[in-house]
């Protein structure tokens, strides 16, 4: 069924649903369908949130290029809120449609830029973990910048890395978007005894104080704080197979470029070398934390809150 031409897989028919979520930026769209022709999936659901006030063309333009780009034989679902209904709710309603009628499924955002060999990593590797409620979710995304040689084909972090994802609806349902249990948790100090360090743990908790009072209107630090609860094993690629080009004026949180922004990809070789065992990849974790959680400007800031009392 699987053939190799040009380093990119193809497919015959690729029947594991991909969901594209989008808004009012276009900029992408031409790359990631190019990617997506290499599979040519037969299902495809889009999330849209309804424009913001003054942006009611661009939302509408969004929509209509996206679906006459998809030009292949498959059938398209959509959810188009009608009002702007922020981040938080639309993904965590999007996300909820969709599993409603899938088992599964692959995400993209529309600032997302996958390889190819993505979608079979997260086809082999859903099918591989269905009945693992241990294992959360897929990513396609790694931020290990060279400083860990990982032998496998991925490893298992405690993050959930959302930039090309995947999951299942056994995992989704274990998802709080208003994290409703948070003041009973964090005086357990759970935390402490999950995460690699105290400040790490400070800083989660600081964020996840945040989320529940409603201060941040996003709805993935809920995801990682339904894996970290669980203790969940969330399967982080060997290399990097998805870029986000989405740092602009235009972009809802995440105006200027980082280190993470528009990587690099790499394509994943197969068959697939798994890990020997399910178990946190625990230098891996810290990597990531002092590359994107904890970098110095972020322990600067939790030691002056420290000192102020604020945490």
């Amino acid at each position: 069924m699987l053939k190799q031409t040009n380093r990119l897989m193809k497919y015959n028919q690729f029947d594991l649903p991909i969901v594209l979520i989008i808004y009012k930026r276009s900029i992408n769209f031409d790359l990631i369908i190019k990617s997506l022709r290499t599979i040519r999936p037969t299902k495809i659901y889009i999330i849209a949130d309804g424009p913001a006030p003054g942006h009611e063309q661009e939302c509408h333009d969004t929509r209509v290029k996206l679906e006459k780009l998809v030009n292949w034989p498959c059938t398209i679902q959509k959810n188009y809120a009608e009002k702007n209904l922020g981040l938080k709710k639309r993904f965590s309603s999007g996300i909820d449609w969709v599993f409603e009628h899938e088992d599964r499924a692959i995400f993209i955002e529309d600032d997302c830029i996958p390889d190819p060999s993505f979608f079979r990593f997260c086809d082999e590797l859903l099918e591989k973990f269905k009945d693992n409620d241990q294992v959360m979710t897929i990513s396609g995304d790694n931020f290990q910048f060279g400083k860990l040689k990982i032998d496998e084909s991925y490893y298992f972090s405690r993050y959930p890395h959302v930039w090309g994802w995947a999951t299942w609806k056994r995992a989704w349902s274990k998802y709080d978007q208003d994290m409703q249990d948070w003041p009973i948790n964090k005086k357990n100090n759970w935390l402490v005894d999950v995460l690699t360090s105290r400040l790490s743990a400070l800083n989660w908790s600081y964020i996840f104080d945040r989320m529940y009072q409603n201060k941040i209107n996003t709805w993935d630090y809920q995801l990682t704080y339904m894996s970290l609860k669980n203790k969940g094993l969330n399967i982080i690629p060997s290399v990097n197979l998805v870029s986000n080009h989405g740092y602009d004026n235009a972009a809802t949180h995440t105006k200027r470029k980082s280190k993470v922004m528009d990587m690099a990809t790499d394509t994943m070789k197969f068959p697939l070398v798994h890990p020997s065992k399910l178990e946190w990849n625990d230098q891996a974790d810290k990597n990531t934390d002092r590359t994107v959680f904890l970098n110095p400007i972020s322990m600067l800031s939790l030691v002056i809150k420290s000192i102020l009392g604020i945490l």
